[in-house]
């Protein structure tokens, strides 16, 4: 394999590869980033700087009346603002979910031909393989949601879905683009109906350019924005960081911020408007301090765990199986107060005392300095994951009452109240009955008729 790469380019390799339906892609120095074609017909680096500048592209909507935001039954600082949720997976839902957990009211639309990946994640020992509610994963980044099950495909299902956008303040998908056009969804529809609607749509490279249609997953924005690249030793190959997802968990923050910020300009307005959100682009904007050091005509390299503008910095063993610690000192002085109380030989220091241990005692002494931990650190030892409350006990019906990862943020007056994640479809009759105003008649019709599925 290693001699059949060695004789292409990364760029017919990839090219080779989307053709065949196998998800490849180069990976870029941040200099080829200054000159990737998609970006450039995309308008996202046309700036004065030549740096990027926006996190998404958003498309206007007509100015209307401002529309109300309805009296919410929840706390938070969005209580009533209503979502239609039409997400999956990790970007979608946890844009979604940060959106409920903060007090909008969320509906989210699923199906049984094609549950969301969550649901039928089984790498956990609590789940099984039949069912599509007993998934730890899926609980977790669904919280403060109603769910309605419909087979958008069936015509009968405007007779629900149509009033859900009329009742609508903001629309969520992160679908392959035109996706949602297939399903006569796409933004120009909804905002026929309701003019000030808000449409947030997030992909891999967005609704246009050149690479719109192509798919890919969180390493793809890691990869093409320089990140993969900069990550490794000096002397080694780029490394992808393993099973921590990078684009897949900052975009959702980027995009649930958005929203925020547009019913905001709604409210002063009355413009809705479509946000048009890029994993790609989004990843490429972390990498701006090294596209300018691209652009000016330097040549960013892997630094292991050294930063170029710290003194001092670097992870050492500590006492005890994997266990490990951070060290930065960002001064001479700093530098010199660790040499003392480490000596020459800061891993043969660390490398017989506690990592937390570690940590405390050079945190007394100005220097920064972190245990690295593991995720049962986190959830049974983490002194500030408890006091924040970063983990919320839930009780759920079939998984029992456990510790949910909470949106990270906090508010001075509105406190957060959320509540599990939905069972498939379990609240499909009473969205349809309360929101979109059918009747008991109607709704056994269309339940006999297999809508509700």
């Amino acid at each position: 394999m290693a001699r059949f790469f060695a004789a292409r380019t990364k760029a017919e390799i990839a090219e080779e590869g989307r053709r065949r339906g196998i998800n490849a892609c180069v990976v870029n120095e941040p200099s080829d980033v200054l000159h990737d074609a998609h970006l450039a017909a995309r308008g996202f680096l046309d700036t004065p700087s030549g740096l990027p500048e926006r996190f998404a592209l958003v498309r206007d909507g007509a100015a209307v009346a401002a529309p109300a935001i309805h009296a919410g039954t929840r706390s938070g600082p969005l209580s009533g603002v209503r979502i239609l949720d039409f997400a999956w997976a990790l970007v979608g839902s946890i844009t979604t979910k940060t959106l409920g957990d903060l007090g909008a009211e969320v509906v989210k639309i699923e199906t049984r031909n094609r549950p969301d990946l969550a649901r039928m994640d089984v790498q956990v020992a609590a789940s099984s393989a039949t069912s599509l509610d007993d998934k730890p994963w899926f609980a977790n980044l669904n919280t403060s949601k109603r769910s309605l099950t419909l087979d958008l495909k069936q015509p009968a299902s405007r007779e629900v879905l149509d009033p859900l956008v009329d009742w609508a303040d903001v629309v969520v998908e992160n679908f392959s683009p035109g996706t949602m056009a297939k399903l006569g969804l796409d933004y120009d529809r909804l905002a026929s109906r309701n003019p000030g609607i808000v449409m947030v749509s997030g992909s891999v490279f967005g609704q246009t350019g050149p690479l719109a249609q192509e798919w890919g997953v969180d390493g793809t924005g890691g990869a093409l924005s320089g990140r993969t690249f900069l990550t490794g030793y000096p002397d080694g190959e780029p490394v992808i960081p393993g099973a921590v997802p990078y684009g897949d968990v900052i975009v959702p923050y980027v995009m649930a911020g958005h929203v925020a910020a547009a019913l905001q300009r709604r409210r002063e307005t009355g413009q809705g408007g479509h946000i048009d959100a890029s994993m790609y682009e989004i990843c490429v904007q972390q990498m701006r301090d090294f596209l300018a050091m691209a652009r000016a005509g330097q040549h960013p390299r892997r630094l292991g765990n050294a930063d170029p503008a710290v003194p001092f910095q670097d992870v050492f063993p500590a006492a005890g199986q994997d266990r490990w610690v951070a060290i930065s000192a960002f001064t001479p002085e700093e530098h010199s107060r660790l040499l003392e109380i480490a000596g020459p030989d800061i891993a043969a220091w660390t490398c017989i005392r506690e990592d937390h241990a570690i940590a405390a005692q050079l945190q007394a002494a100005g220097i920064a300095a972190g245990a690295l931990q593991d995720c049962e650190d986190l959830i049974e030892r983490d002194p500030q994951i408890a006091t924040r409350e970063v983990l919320w006990d839930l009780d759920h019906p079939l998984l029992g009452r456990f510790g949910h990862v909470a949106t990270p943020m906090r508010f001075s007056r509105d406190r957060m109240q959320p509540f599990r994640a939905p069972s498939m479809g379990e609240h499909s009759h009473e969205i349809a009955r309360s929101l979109s105003g059918l009747s008991v008649a109607d709704i056994a019709r269309l339940d006999d008729d297999g809508v509700f599925h």
